[in-house]
């Protein structure tokens, strides 16, 4: 296999694994600050690794082009509440803000002449962000969202992938080894803090990413709405009676991703039995 950045596996894979390995690993075990921002570690490997799947364009002419300047944007208003030790409210108002501000700024244009199913993908990509920002402020001293968002890419990028949207789905692949690559930095032992820095883009890029899907390619609609409770997994841990006693980190960690695996699986059956089978298209 030629190991150079034109080769797919590379650019979906090793590149945003090893980027975030090594970004979020330079920065947080500089100093107490530097690890409290370590997870713009993700956000940067996760732009690298989009610009090199879709290339850039100035300005941004279609809803793809757009996905860079929205991880950077929000990667930028991450760090800020990082920095500033950001909570509560304002951390819920961000998560109603900014997924707004992406749906509106990706598909504004389209809304006059949207139909009812068009508004339902909206609301859908809508769910996806406000599941996920009011989960995620709750655990930033527990690898959960880490592990649900890597989770739900893996699950989307399955679905683009048997949906023949084989850009999407190598960028969503790529967002799940940027955050990969902070877990293992963050596995057996939590040392760095799941801070907006990889919240903010990573849910506002899935926004995006689950929009276009349901917008764009042949994924089913059906296998992403079973994929939806994926993000409601550390919920569901406490519940069950042989997991709820669950204390050490590293086994919660394990027993959160067994339980995800469920809806996963489900969400990737549903999509090879719905969607109608074709070539992989970019």
């Amino acid at each position: 296999m030629e190991l150079s950045l034109s080769n797919p596996i590379v650019q979906s894979s090793i590149l945003p694994l090893f980027l975030s390995l090594l970004i979020a690993g330079a920065l947080g075990f500089t100093s107490a600050k530097g690890a409290r921002i370590a997870t713009l570690g993700v956000a940067i490997s996760a732009l690298i690794t989009v610009i090199v799947i879709q290339g850039f364009s100035f300005p941004p002419k279609s809803t793809s082009q757009k996905l860079p300047y929205l991880i950077a944007a929000a990667g930028m208003i991450g760090l800020v509440f990082d920095l500033l030790k950001l909570q509560g409210n304002l951390w819920r108002l961000a998560g109603i803000i900014l997924p707004l501000a992406t749906l509106g700024w990706l598909f504004g244009s389209r809304l006059g002449s949207t139909q009812i199913d068009g508004f339902i993908y909206l609301a859908a990509a809508l769910l996806v962000s406000l599941f996920a920002y009011w989960q995620f402020e709750k655990s930033r001293h527990r690898l959960d969202s880490g592990i649900q968002i890597l989770l739900y890419c893996a699950g989307l990028g399955a679905i683009l992938m048997i949906g023949s949207s084989a850009m999407l789905s190598q960028s969503t692949f790529g967002l799940m080894a940027a955050v990969g690559g902070f877990l293992l930095l963050n596995w057996p032992k939590f040392r760095f803090p799941m801070g907006a820095a990889m919240v903010f883009p990573m849910t506002t890029a899935l926004a995006a990413l689950t929009a276009q899907s349901l917008f764009f390619t042949k994924a089913s609609g059906v296998a992403i709405a079973v994929l939806i409770p994926v993000l409601m997994i550390s919920y569901l841990l406490p519940k069950i009676p042989l997991l709820k006693k669950v204390s050490s980190p590293a086994i919660r960690a394990i027993c959160l991703t067994a339980v995800g695996v469920i809806p996963l699986g489900a969400s990737i059956l549903c999509a090879i039995m719905l969607t109608e089978t074709s070539t992989l298209g970019y």
